[in-house]
């Protein structure tokens, strides 16, 4: 899976003398850039060291206790629901829509019930929406945070993802369309402010670790090889920084820390760049939408050009026993890097399920079953070499199909 979608390797070396400015400054400074980039008071913009710890951050100031219920999605990351349970409330799946990535309203208004207090708005893979606004009158005790965690940068219909609704948590984690390795930050709602608190920093090893595990991603964009080799070799200096087994295992909530600064450099060097970054990953979509075209049986989601694809997901029309193994075989067939997220409803497979029974969400589960996506990395140039590129996984998918008809 490529990461690091839009950080370039020069970035990512000329932006670190700006570690000597300090913590302050940078994060000061990518407070009052956000605000900017959002056109909204610095005050609503609260930096984390990560997406999960902004969303526990908005549970609290929306005062969710002991009693109150908090629907999420049935196609999510384990560490969404991992925040919920400290707050006393309990975590409620709902099913996404049957021909979509995100929520059918009408099946969430169903759900809704005199205990919901939130309700987590997926934007799955950058594909904006906006909560009816007959259903927000209806439900008037409802809070609704975006998960914005994919979608930094998209709009819908003109407005930013995140300033809309009842607040929203976006991720700097590797994967995310700005990296700093981790990090994150809540979009706090018009009117609220800020808790009046000191977050822990992260360790200076643990900045490190982080540098060496995004530079291994960086060379795994545009040197396969090389991005191997220098991985395992972190992995094995025990340098590799990622979420602890507690979270993804046994379900523990993450402690909130602040924004490391390293992350904090290097996200102000991706948000100079943003437009071109957002014009580049456009022409991405534009040829993946021509490619998968070819194949009807193929599904995908053409959105507005406003939005900012963190991956460009398809799915296939069954179900497929071996992710994994089918990614591996597209992949060396066309030269791209074939990913399989969500590749289950609680993603990743083998997450806590926060009592979450199999048939309890149907659609996300064969969504989990049967898409894939291809790379919005700026690694990825759009061009020619490209567009053959995708002939060949058009070839290698129809290939697919006719032996599994």
């Amino acid at each position: 899976m490529l990461t690091a979608n839009s950080l370039t390797i020069w970035q990512f070396v000329s932006s670190l003398p700006g570690v000597l400015l300090g913590r302050r400054h940078q994060r000061l400074a990518l407070q009052r850039e956000l605000a900017s980039l959002f056109n909204v008071s610095p005050f609503r913009i609260e930096l984390f060291d990560s997406g999960r710890a902004a969303f526990a951050a908005l549970l609290a100031a929306h005062g969710v206790q002991d009693g109150d219920e908090v629907i999420v999605p049935a196609f999510t990351c384990v560490v969404v629901p991992n925040q919920v349970p400290p707050s006393g409330a309990r975590v409620r799946f709902v099913d996404i829509s049957r021909d979509g990535l995100n929520f059918d309203w009408l099946t969430l208004e169903a759900a809704i019930s005199r205990r919901t207090r939130v309700v987590v708005v997926p934007h799955n893979f950058g594909v904006a929406c906006e909560v009816p606004t007959w259903l927000r009158e209806k439900h008037r005790q409802v809070r609704f945070i975006d998960d914005a965690a994919h979608g930094f940068a998209s709009q819908c219909e003109g407005q930013w993802l995140g300033s809309y609704h009842d607040g929203a948590f976006f991720s700097f984690e590797y994967s995310k369309n700005l990296s700093g390795g981790i990090g994150g930050f809540a979009l706090l709602p018009e009117g609220m402010l800020p808790p009046q608190r000191e977050l822990p920093e992260v360790s200076c090893l643990d900045q490190w670790r982080l540098l060496a595990t995004l530079k291994a991603h960086l060379y795994s964009a545009r040197w396969p090889l090389l991005g191997r080799i220098t991985m395992a070799v972190v992995r094995r200096l025990g340098l590799v920084y990622r979420s602890s087994d507690a979270e993804v295992v046994d379900g523990a909530p993450h402690p909130a820390r602040a924004l490391p600064l390293v992350s904090a450099v290097l996200l102000r060097r991706q948000l100079a760049n943003l437009p071109a970054v957002l014009r580049h990953k456009q022409r991405l979509a534009a040829r993946y939408q021509t490619a998968l075209a070819a194949l009807p049986q193929i599904r995908h989601w053409p959105a507005s050009p406003d939005t900012h694809w963190v991956r460009y997901p398809f799915a296939l029309p069954y179900r497929v026993t071996d992710k994994a193994a089918l990614a591996r075989r597209l992949s060396a067939a066309c030269g791209l890097n074939i990913g399989v997220w969500f590749d289950d409803v609680i993603h990743p497979a083998g997450s806590f399920r926060h009592c979450y029974e199999s048939g309890d969400a149907r659609n996300a589960e064969k969504l989990a079953a049967t898409i894939f996506n291809l790379p919005m990395n700026i690694a990825v140039a759009a061009d020619a070499t490209l567009d053959k590129k995708l002939i060949k996984l058009v070839q290698a998918l129809d290939s697919y199909l006719k032996e599994n008809a």
